[in-house]
């Protein structure tokens, strides 16, 4: 029997994504995702997968169940019935946190221990997406909480909404520093904005809870890149990567995987004849 290969399933606010075995597939939530999906699935064909789901999105997530449900080779997991159990990042004492400000912390630490398993440092992570969260985690892997505020499309959409006069604009980044229209001035003011508050909120996290420490900062999401070049200059530039919470979800996964292999109690995920395991 062919071992069950682990994969991830992160559902946003507006997009879903997916990672198996090396191979990518992303898509926006207001589009007809579902046959697109089904295509990338038959990559997998002849294979067993077992997901790991975080979805912040109820509606979305009951229709990948749906779909998920249409191929016999596929099972799934959400990754909160995990967090309890999990040992990767410590989140005692954080009330509320989202699974997908959790994944990104464990994906910063996966990654860490791939690049530079000797280096013992703080986590940073940016996530850039409807909202920008920002989350931090100590030496010791203890999740300190963090930092939530709108995100780029999110602060464009509100100026339009809630105003008379200003435009609907699509997020951008602008080179210049002063916008000679409308639509230049909101788009320098958002990102920019969100720019100067990440840098505060970062600083006011190494210099209170990490005493100065320099920590490694990760920036992912889809505004990642518009943002990334707000902070070109700072002295704690992060590092790019466009699927840390898929990383950390694939390794929670695994983990739960390892420990299922060692003799955990038997569970549902896993029935219908998948009981070989491989990460």
């Amino acid at each position: 029997m062919n071992p069950i290969l682990a994969g991830a399933i992160d559902i946003g606010n507006t997009r879903i994504k997916i990672l198996a075995d090396g191979q990518f597939f992303a898509a926006d939530l207001n589009t007809n995702w579902q046959e697109p999906m089904h295509k990338y699935l038959w990559n997998f064909s002849g294979k067993q997968v077992l997901f790991g789901v975080s979805s912040v999105n109820p509606e979305a997530y009951s229709l990948l169940e749906g779909e998920l449900k249409k191929r016999s080779n596929i099972r799934w997991k959400p990754l909160a019935d995990i967090f309890r159990e999990q040992s990767l990042i410590d989140v005692s004492g954080i009330q509320g946190i989202g699974s997908d400000r959790v994944l990104s912390l464990i994906g910063a630490l996966h990654h860490n221990l791939q690049h530079n398993p000797t280096l013992v440092a703080p986590l940073i992570t940016i996530d850039c997406g409807t909202a920008v969260t920002i989350n931090a985690a100590s030496t010791r892997r203890k999740c300190l909480g963090g930092a939530i505020l709108p995100g780029v499309g999110t602060q464009l959409r509100a100026l339009h909404h809630f105003t008379q006069l200003l435009p609907e604009v699509e997020p951008g980044f602008e080179d210049a520093t002063c916008g000679t229209n409308t639509a230049q001035a909101m788009r320098i003011g958002v990102v920019r904005g969100i720019g100067g508050a990440v840098k505060e909120i970062v600083q006011s996290i190494v210099e209170k809870e990490f005493q100065g420490e320099s920590p490694l900062v990760f920036i992912t999401g889809g505004d990642a890149g518009m943002v990334q070049k707000a902070l070109e200059g700072w002295h704690l530039q992060p590092q790019h990567e466009p699927h840390l919470v898929l990383y950390g979800a694939s390794a929670l996964m695994s983990q739960w995987m390892q420990e299922y292999a060692m003799g955990r109690p038997t569970d549902n995920a896993l029935e219908s004849g998948f009981v070989q395991l491989t990460t």
